[in-house]
């Protein structure tokens, strides 16, 4: 099952698109997601990890799939 993980930041105006987008995705497809605050140890850790500079930044079975909002179709195309 693809894995999606959202590494977010609480204080991040674009950040609730990104999450409404996996999310809506979500209720329609089935792949395990997870959202991650930038701001905690675990978002520390994925930052070192993937050399997040921005967020949002969606990571995708492990690789960076986007950094932003990514238009519905490429989502789609990534879960695929």
């Amino acid at each position: 099952m693809v894995k999606v993980t959202l590494v977010h930041a609480s204080w991040c105006h674009v950040c609730p698109a990104a999450k409404k987008l996996w999310n809506d995705l979500r209720s329609e497809h089935d792949f395990e997601y997870e959202e991650v605050d930038i701001d905690t140890p675990e978002g520390d850790a994925l930052s070192e990890q993937y050399s997040i500079m921005a967020v949002p930044t969606t990571i995708i079975d492990g690789q960076v799939a986007f950094v932003g909002v990514p238009k519905k179709g490429d989502a789609l195309h990534k879960l695929s």
